[in-house]
């Protein structure tokens, strides 16, 4: 049922507009979902969540790499569970979904990180098979995983939903497929419009646009060192300051956020 707005009394004597919601619980207290979570950020997120001592839903198609990462977070004392999720398929996110409602009787977030890696491609070489598996993978599915959710999440009255897409979304890219960066353009929007009919519910939707995280683990050649950290001004990120953001985006720190979209991409880019 749709919230109904009141007034309350803000410091200061200000009239500020409330709506009526539950309040958050901390990261600690959580229930996650996250998607594409078997490596990469998705599996840094999943073991953020994990070490505030939150339950991550350790999502992916590839299944037993999702197992092996939530075993990991329960042999560290962490709470995982893994599930194996195609999310293309909507319903499979929606049994995933009914799951999780069924076992821990909640879903307090879901991070939508699932996706291609950036595929390279020139516009005129996209064929149109390439183009539909690019957007249904990369924006369709993260659309499906939501839509999934947000009936559970409304009827809480509370909920977060964070978006993983990209700088190619914002930041033209010569080898980088079109497809690719129009999808992750779609993260943004779904974003801006979720979280405008979603905030009356207690519900707030937020986005991150990585640019390449880089690894001080990766087999650079000392050229492609230097070329990176030319780049990026603040050094080899790695997955982990995404998931710290994604953290913050979870937590209670955030209660006044929504809509934003947070540029996570050490020094890379600059400006809105």
């Amino acid at each position: 049922m749709h919230a109904e707005p009141t007034f309350a009394d803000a410091p200061g004597g200000f009239a500020v507009l409330s709506w009526r919601r539950s309040p958050m619980r901390t990261l600690e207290e959580q229930v996650v979902i996250i998607t594409g979570a078997a490596r990469g950020i998705g599996k840094s997120i999943a073991n953020s969540v994990a070490k505030a001592g939150g339950h991550a839903i350790v999502t992916d198609i590839l299944e037993g790499e999702a197992e092996e990462t939530a075993a990991a977070i329960r042999a560290s004392g962490g709470k995982a569970t893994a599930l194996r999720l195609d999310i293309t398929r909507p319903e499979q996110a929606e049994e995933i979904a009914a799951a999780v409602i069924e076992r821990f009787g909640r879903i307090d977030a879901l991070v939508n990180n699932a996706g291609l890696d950036a595929p390279h491609g020139k516009a005129w070489e996209v064929e149109t098979d390439q183009w539909r598996h690019v957007i249904e993978v990369d924006l369709n599915g993260a659309w499906y995983c939501s839509r999934a959710v947000i009936p559970f999440m409304r009827a809480a009255h509370r909920g977060r939903i964070v978006f993983i897409s990209s700088l190619s979304a914002r930041l033209g890219d010569r080898h980088i497929s079109p497809a690719y960066s129009t999808a992750k353009a779609g993260f943004i929007g779904l974003t801006v419009s979720l979280s405008t009919q979603l905030e009356p519910d207690g519900i707030l939707v937020n986005a991150i646009t990585p640019g390449p995280t880089g690894n001080t683990g990766s087999p650079y050649s000392e050229a492609g060192r230097q070329a990176y950290l030319a780049a990026h001004p603040l050094g080899f990120g790695g997955p982990e300051p995404i998931a710290e953001a994604v953290s913050f985006l979870l937590g209670p720190g955030s209660a006044w956020t929504s809509g934003a979209v947070f540029n996570i991409s050490g020094g890379h880019f600059r400006g809105i």
